[in-house]
C-alpha cells in the first residue's frame, strides 16, 4: 500500500467517525423534538446567570486548596456575573 492510499483511508475513517457522531448527536433530539418531549422549561436571563455563577463557584471550590488565588478570582468574577444581570 503506498503512503497515499494509507492517508486516504485515514481520512475517510476520520471522516464516517465524526459524520456518525453528528448524526447520534442530531437524531434523538429531532426524535425528542417530534415527539413534543424535547420542551424544556425556559429560564430568565437572571436563572441562567445564577446557574452559570454557580458552576464557577463550584469549580472555584474545587481550586481552592491547590490555587486559593486562583480560587479567589473565580468566586469574584461569579459574583459579577450574577450581579450584572440582576
Amino acid at each position: 500500500m503506498t503512503t497515499t492510499a494509507m492517508h486516504l483511508k485515514l481520512e475517510r475513517g476520520r471522516f464516517a467517525q465524526h459524520l456518525k457522531a453528528t448524526l447520534a448527536s442530531i437524531l434523538p433530539l429531532g426524535w425528542r423534538e417530534a415527539m413534543g418531549a424535547g420542551a424544556k422549561p425556559v429560564m430568565s436571563a437572571s436563572e441562567v446567570a445564577a446557574v452559570e455563577a454557580q458552576r464557577v463557584r463550584e469549580m472555584a471550590h474545587s481550586y481552592s486548596a491547590t490555587d486559593p488565588g486562583f480560587a479567589a478570582d473565580l468566586y469574584a468574577a461569579a459574583s459579577r456575573h450574577e450581579a450584572l444581570l440582576r
